[in-house]
């Protein structure tokens, strides 16, 4: 029995892991929805099952990852290639130029034939959309927040030119058909600061996905009249450790505002 090395061990680890992103992937998608959850999860489950027993019996061995990394493999290149027949349907294609014309009324039509568990929200309530204060350096000896003057910069420029979906990610699923995320609750959003259209109009699409607190609108840029909210208190740990309180932070962010011409809708 030829022993296992790390590096088997490593690349046996990274290669499960690619198969639980093509799972998520193709599970969220209507045309693999079912086929996921019935086929590709239990293949899942059961190559983790049988790992798990190699190891309590001391029975894994060098030959034993080979089989199971040719299975791995197998599954990889045949979800792949499923996911590819979605990319290049008509369906899809359509969305994509849908999305990139801004043709919400084709979206609209669309995006539940292409996503799972996605419905359309009618009528719309009122939508919150967030606007982070972070400064990306959350760790140890680095102001987590940007200061009240840059995050009055973020808000004003959000007003001005509109609000762009995030749209990072290495796989095409991850990038393309990006949305635009938002609440009908401030308290839903991760963020005591945030932006609200209070009467959305029937021309923006608006969609939830089952069991998610959040709601998407599916736009290359939402450019509409929004009003600015701010949290009366927050219980984000990272403020309460943080020199500078909330509150301070928040009335030092509305005088900012104030100098922009910004005036805060509600607290």
């Amino acid at each position: 029995m030829r022993p296992v090395s790390a590096e088997q061990l490593i690349a046996l680890e990274a290669a499960l892991m690619e198969l639980g992103t093509l799972y998520a992937a193709a599970k969220s998608f209507a045309a693999l929805h079912a086929e996921a959850e019935g086929d590709l999860l239990p293949a899942l489950i059961a190559l983790g099952a049988r790992l798990r027993a190699l190891l309590r019996a001391a029975r894994l061995s060098a030959d034993e990852i080979d089989r199971v990394s040719r299975e791995i493999l197998q599954l990889r290149s045949s979800w792949r290639g499923a996911l590819e027949e979605v990319r290049s349907s008509a369906s899809y294609q359509q969305a994509l130029a849908a999305w990139a014309a801004n043709d919400q009324a084709t979206l609209d039509r669309l995006i539940p034939l292409i996503f799972a568990s996605v419905r359309h929200v009618r009528p719309a309530p009122g939508i919150f959309f967030p606007v982070s204060p972070s400064s990306g350096r959350r760790r140890p000896g680095a102001a987590p927040f940007l200061s009240a003057s840059d995050c009055a910069d973020r808000i004003a420029r959000l007003l001005s030119v509109g609000i762009e979906p995030d749209s990072g990610g290495s796989e095409w699923w991850e990038r393309e058909l990006p949305y635009v995320m938002c609440a009908d609750s401030l308290a839903a959003l991760e963020t005591p600061i945030a932006l609200q259209w209070a009467a959305p109009d029937s021309s923006v699409a608006l969609f939830r996905v089952a069991d998610e607190p959040t709601y998407r609108i599916f736009t290359p840029c939402l450019r509409v009249s929004l009003g600015i909210v701010l949290a009366t208190e927050v219980t984000d740990e990272w403020w309460q450790a943080y020199d500078e309180s909330y509150t301070s932070f928040r009335d030092a962010l509305r005088r900012e505002l104030a100098t922009r011409g910004l005036e805060v809708d509600r607290a």
